[in-house]
């Protein structure tokens, strides 16, 4: 492809490639219930001064922001993929097989397939929706095969460009399920723009959510990172979290920055010495330990009198009625009371962890727990003594599972939420 573009005085350089992979499977986990994740691009137009794509360790290329790779191969691989898991495009007009001549065939084609599940489009480090999606449309295609193949999705986005997809987006969710979510971290405009120059604004961002809930499509926010001095204010948290409410966002993921050593902290600290040079020397302490994962200094950020940012969303989201994250979706053929008790454990292991400060080994065996039903092949509920025995699930995690099943829910989950909250109350006055 030819440059499409000027960005900021510099070419847009689009290039194709064949790439040999597209996707990739992971755990999933409180804050993404998805399994599998696949991204179509390399190098992000929306250049985020903060964004950790840019670090090393991602092996992406120097020109991060103005040279966008596409894998033109993409759809092909997807298919491909979905194909060797047994599924079947059951959505599809044309499938090339006996079923365009037998359609009653094609449920039962369908269910030839393992158990589904929840398809990230994206990932985080390169938006899927970025400016050069307007013309390119591969996420588009990607999402089509999604909706052939009647899979769940999931997106994370800065970029409003995702309504044009609310056709498929609503098919997908009539469907299953489709989730398309948006990270907003800055209320203020001007400020907003020095760090995410090229993206939506957070009100245009807003306003696709309050779009996508109107028609019934699952949406939130990811609050995600919390700038330090910037955005972690409680004018700035307030109003991402008002703001949220009123667009009828479903649940706010609230996190603070890492800067990962190299050219992401470095242009990030170089960005905070021209815009906000009274924070630069304070920014260089609280990353001065050079941590390989871009944490702070836990130490030097309490010396500042600075409050964690999950702890101020927490207070605001229970208060608001706002989740801490989405609620999860059981895909097609999957073992529901498996799956949802696991997220059970991983919301216990998050407020445990987080706000009530339980012991380490507890919070271990709870997301371990989680892990061993989201891979379990039988309903828990189904084993006898012997066979619950047998699984590596400690004492301390049975009450949770045995509560659940008796009952159908967890009344101790909402008890410990309570106490979260008064927790984080008590931490915040202490504070004051």
């Amino acid at each position: 492809m030819k440059p499409k573009r000027l960005l900021i005085g510099h070419a847009m350089i689009i290039e194709e490639y064949e790439a040999k992979s597209l996707v990739r499977t992971t755990r999933t986990s409180l804050f993404s219930w998805a399994e599998v994740y696949l991204n179509p691009y390399q190098g992000c137009e929306h250049d985020c001064v903060y964004c950790d794509g840019k670090a090393e360790g991602y092996y992406m290329h120097d020109d991060f922001g103005q040279r966008i790779r596409v894998k033109k191969n993409a759809p092909e691989l997807l298919e491909n993929y979905f194909k060797k898991q047994g599924f079947f495009p059951i959505n599809r007009e044309k499938t090339s097989t006996l079923t365009d001549y037998f359609p009653n065939l094609k449920k039962s084609a369908d269910s030839i397939g393992k158990g589904k599940f929840v398809l990230f489009i994206g990932g985080g480090v390169c938006d899927v929706y970025q400016p050069a999606e307007k013309e390119i449309k591969m996420t588009r295609k990607l999402l089509q095969i999604a909706y052939d193949y009647k899979i769940p999705v999931y997106f994370l986005t800065k970029n409003n460009l995702i309504l044009r997809d609310i056709d498929l987006l609503k098919k997908i969710n009539e469907d299953s399920y489709a989730c398309a979510c948006f990270t907003i971290t800055l209320a203020d405009e001007k400020t907003q723009k020095i760090f995410e120059p090229n993206a939506s604004s957070s009100l245009e961002r807003f306003e696709a959510v309050e779009k996508l809930r109107e028609e019934g499509i699952h949406s939130g926010i990811y609050f995600y990172p919390t700038l330090p001095f910037i955005g972690d204010t409680v004018e700035n948290v307030t109003s991402i979290y008002k703001t949220a409410k009123e667009v009828g966002a479903e649940f706010i993921y609230c996190w603070g920055l890492t800067l990962k050593p190299g050219r992401n902290k470095n242009q990030f600290m170089t960005t905070i010495q021209k815009h906000f040079p009274d924070y630069y020397p304070k920014y260089k302490e609280l990353y001065g330990n050079e941590d390989k994962y871009g944490n702070l200094d836990s130490k030097k950020f309490e010396e500042m009198g600075l409050v964690w940012p999950e702890i101020r969303g927490y207070k605001l989201g229970y208060e608001m009625g706002l989740d801490y994250s989405s609620t999860r979706y059981v895909p097609e053929g999957r073992i529901e009371n498996n799956l949802k008790i696991a997220e059970l454990l991983h919301r216990l292991a998050y407020l445990k962890s987080f706000f009530i400060k339980s012991s380490k080994y507890e919070i271990r065996q709870l997301n371990n727990s989680a892990k061993i039903l989201n891979e379990l092949s039988r309903g828990f509920s189904t084993l006898n003594l012997t066979e619950r025995n047998k699984l590596d699930i400690d004492k301390v995690v049975l009450p949770y599972l045995e509560e659940f099943i008796s009952v159908g829910k967890s009344k101790t989950l909402e008890e410990i939420k309570k106490q979260a909250y008064d927790s984080v109350c008590a931490y915040l006055k202490s504070k004051e």
